[in-house]
């Protein structure tokens, strides 16, 4: 059952923040004249996306939702581990990671040098904490593996192993825009910002269906 719960969690966490950002991009199309692929051009950033008039109640409710599960998550990741012999910080590095999220949510839409210092500081630690998270995550997993205290697929981590890679490169990419004082061009900023965090969801699926294989 925990097993179930924890694969039922993973693929919410991809769930709710995409859903969220399609709903706030649609409102974007249809009230903000936006043609934009920020994926791709970077016209527009996430923060930009979600603090708008008609689409900020939304992008709050739906990462407030997200934070949530994902601290729901953390516990749970850390009783499976602890189960299988491995003590870990996730309860702590979990709670961290939404601390530092929930900050840049409450600060997004205020005006004021306070609130934009704060939204600056609050998610480049959000991006280092969930880049920390997610490769504790794949090491436990990798020990569990050769350690042989849990069986699955070695595809599992190869593919853990591509989108920690990837991540790694947006990061060493984007590292000059902690500098406050480095011109960053804005628009490579967005495009790293959107391809970050989508790899920051997209890895919780192989782990959805890593955990509701090792149910059965």
């Amino acid at each position: 059952m925990k097993k179930l719960s924890l694969s039922a969690t993973s693929l919410l966490l991809f769930i709710i923040p995409v859903v969220t950002l399609i709903v706030c991009i649609q409102i974007h199309i249809l009230h903000y004249d936006l043609r934009s692929i920020p994926f791709i051009d970077g016209e527009v950033s996430i923060s930009l996306i979600g603090r708008q008039i008609k689409t900020i109640g939304i992008f709050r409710t739906g990462f407030f939702l997200y934070m949530f599960f994902s601290i729901f998550f953390y516990l749970k990741i850390s009783e499976y581990f602890l189960l299988k012999g491995f003590k870990n910080r996730f309860k702590f590095y979990g709670f961290l990671a939404n601390f530092f999220l929930c900050i840049y949510i409450l600060a997004l839409g205020r005006d004021g040098s306070f609130y934009e210092n704060a939204r600056r500081l609050a998610i480049i630690l959000y991006i280092a904490s969930m880049f920390i998270n997610h490769i504790y995550v794949v090491k436990i997993f990798r020990l569990l593996k050769f350690k042989k205290k849990t069986q699955f697929s070695i595809t599992y981590l190869r593919i853990f192993y591509v989108i920690i890679s990837l991540m790694t490169i947006l990061i060493i990419i984007g590292l000059p825009w902690v500098n406050p004082l480095f011109e960053y061009p804005n628009q490579l900023k967005n495009i790293i910002e959107w391809n970050y965090f989508l790899l920051t969801i997209v890895f919780y699926i192989p782990l959805s269906f890593l955990f509701y294989k090792l149910k059965k």
